[in-house]
């Protein structure tokens, strides 16, 4: 059982982390994730359209190349669309799609500069 001091104690130590964690949120610019794509760097929380050009470009390449889509259409049960959608011509222009999205994002964020 804590007494009121102790209370107090646990209280004061608390809102000094919160008002440390601010402190350094607010110096680092806000929580974020920042990660770098050859010479461009991607703040999600700022720049949503480059990161979901690149987050797609990146899932169809993945489907383009490698078996990943058969295998996760399997495991969801989903395997007669097999026929449909693992065929170059629903998924390279997925992949064309994501890509000028991406070259647009760039573009954008280089003009806003």
């Amino acid at each position: 059982m804590l007494n009121a001091q102790a209370v107090c104690n646990y209280l004061d130590v608390t809102c000094i982390h919160r008002l440390f964690d601010r402190a350094v949120f607010a110096a680092l610019g806000g929580v974020s994730a920042t990660f770098y794509v050859g010479f461009v760097e991607i703040d999600t929380m700022k720049n949503k359209l480059l990161a979901l050009g690149v987050g797609g470009t990146i899932v169809a390449i993945l489907c383009c190349f490698t078996p990943i889509l058969p295998v996760v259409l399997t495991a969801l049960g989903l395997t007669g669309l097999l026929g449909v959608v693992y065929s170059d011509a629903v998924l390279l222009p997925i992949l064309a799609g994501f890509l000028i999205l991406t070259g647009y994002a760039i573009w954008r964020q280089k003009t806003q500069k």
